[in-house]
């Protein structure tokens, strides 16, 4: 009976971190994934029919390789073993099991990792780093690359060993989306209060002084109206303007010219102001 060894299994999941490899338009993910599954195939299939056995892996796939689509391919090792011992298992059953679970999978763990670990990390560590903390970034890498490797791992081994149908429950139930959805509003919560603590506009040099018979008046635009009556509005703002632009369709790299062009803006009129006299 042929049985996968914790090692081959190990190599399979670390490999999926190359899934991206040789990505092009035709396949995605076919080519890099192929790859990670030359040990399984190796392992469980006579010399003869290991190329064919690998042939069905190059199609078109994607999903989220590296926090909860590992588990697809947890999946798929277990159903290879299974194959290889003689159930009926046929190589379009495992095709289109991959290409069922994918879609769900990869938006599950785009949110895992774009919308709850990756802000709510980056914004603690952004503030270690201006406060001059040199050791922001650094934990940023480590315990970023730690959760990703962690949770990785775990999923592809839950999927290797409990098999398709607790993952399609979880889907079904819509549990798994419910707590996702609770967590994404914490990564919000950090998003938003990284907007108001550095996102920095500051229209303090736009200075009058108005005077008349009973005297003279000053007013300062930043702290007598936005500070006094609308504080974290201009942050506001222009966190939303940058949006605006990105459902726009406009490249990041031009939003960051535009960003630059207003602030020399800015300190032009700031310095015609007389603010650095």
């Amino acid at each position: 009976m042929a049985e996968l060894s914790h090692s081959t299994l190990v190599k399979n999941w670390f490999l999926g971190y190359s899934d991206e490899t040789c990505y092009n338009y035709e396949r995605l993910q076919g080519l890099g994934n192929t790859n990670a599954f030359v040990p399984v195939i190796r392992e469980l299939y006579p010399e003869d029919q290991q190329a064919e056995e690998l042939k069905k892996y190059l199609v078109f796939f994607n999903t989220e390789p590296s926090w909860i689509g590992t588990v697809t391919q947890g999946i798929t090792a277990a159903m290879e073993e299974k194959r290889a011992n003689g159930e009926e298992i046929s190589a379009d059953d495992i095709m289109s099991l991959r290409a069922a679970l994918m879609g769900p999978l990869a938006g599950i763990g785009d949110v895992v990792s774009q919308s709850i670990c990756y802000p709510i990390l980056a914004g603690v560590c952004i503030q270690l780093a201006l406060a001059g903390n040199f050791a922001g970034p650094i934990l940023f890498e480590v315990i970023y690359k730690a959760l990703m490797l962690g949770l990785g791992y775990n999923m592809y081994m839950l999927g290797y060993k409990k098999g398709r149908s607790v993952i399609v429950d979880l889907l079904q139930t819509g549990i798994l989306n419910k707590i996702l959805e609770a967590v994404s509003i914490v990564g919000l919560m950090v998003v938003g209060a990284m907007t108001a603590s550095n996102v920095k506009l500051d229209l303090s040099f736009v200075d009058f002084t108005f005077t008349n018979n009973l005297g003279a008046v000053e007013f300062n635009l930043q702290t007598g109206v936005f500070d006094a009556l609308l504080p974290g509005l201009l942050p506001l703002l222009v966190v939303l303007g940058v949006w605006t632009l990105l459902r726009k369709r406009m490249k990041p790299m031009t939003i960051i010219l535009v960003i630059f062009a207003l602030g020399f803006v800015l300190v032009a009129i700031k310095a015609m102001m007389g603010a650095y006299v």
